[in-house]
């Protein structure tokens, strides 16, 4: 009995000792240095689901339907590989660099290639970043097109307007910026021939409300939208 006990207070003793530069590390309030990733699915062409890769690793091995978007995943800062596939469509690659807390936005989307030489007419995968900058007063929308036009009117409707649309344009593969006020107030974002909305907010945090206009396979302009404390541009 005496030789298990002393066994024991060895385990116990050396469990200890290994865990007090852990917990020291802890008591030191050391934050994991991560960064954020998002990615907004506007690949149209092709067949089934997107899929998103990380360095290698499929984020949702089902998949993201077109117009659906990802929460914030995080991941440690540095250095990612980025690919999005889609059945149907030349797969898309980058390489970004995450800051520690930062949040990087990426909007995948297709373009539809000419025959060139022995290469046919195909579509092709591109994904675009929208950075984050720092935050400013107030409240702001910001519109992304990534529509077949070079020019994409929508119009805004907000609370205390009188149901007075405003209308604006935003040109493609370009963010445009209508500023909200100090003051929250219920927003409305239309296609312009349209009188059913394409996203509705009820901005209660100060930042960035986005809108990614994006065509559907009909050819239809569609939006998806998702909140950023940070204002955003396209980079």
């Amino acid at each position: 009995m005496r030789t298990i006990f002393k066994t024991w207070l060895r385990r116990v003793t050396a469990g200890l000792l290994m865990s007090l530069p852990l917990a020291a590390h802890a008591q030191e309030g050391e934050q994991p240095k991560i960064g954020f990733i998002r990615l907004v699915n506007a690949v149209a062409p092709g067949t089934g689901n997107a899929h998103l890769e990380i360095d290698g690793e499929d984020q949702f091995p089902k998949g993201y339907k077109l117009g659906q978007r990802t929460g914030g995943i995080g991941l440690k800062a540095g250095s990612k590989k980025i690919k999005v596939t889609r059945e149907g469509v030349i797969e898309g690659t980058t390489t970004i660099t995450l800051g520690v807390g930062e949040t990087m936005n990426l909007v995948a989307f297709a373009e539809k290639m000419p025959e060139e030489g022995d290469k046919p007419e195909r579509w092709e995968m591109r994904i675009l970043k929208l950075k984050q900058r720092d935050v400013e007063n107030g409240y702001r929308l910001t519109v992304l097109s990534v529509c077949k036009e070079p020019e994409t009117l929508f119009s805004t409707l907000t609370e205390g307007d009188d149901g007075k649309k405003t209308a604006h344009s935003a040109k493609r593969l370009m963010t445009t910026s209508v500023e909200l006020g100090e003051r929250p107030k219920d927003l409305a974002v239309f296609a312009r021939a349209s009188d059913t909305p394409l996203a509705v907010f009820r901005p209660d945090t100060k930042g960035n409300y986005v809108v990614v206009l994006y065509d559907d396979p009909d050819g239809t302009v569609k939006a998806v939208s998702f909140f950023d404390p940070k204002f955003v541009i396209a980079g």
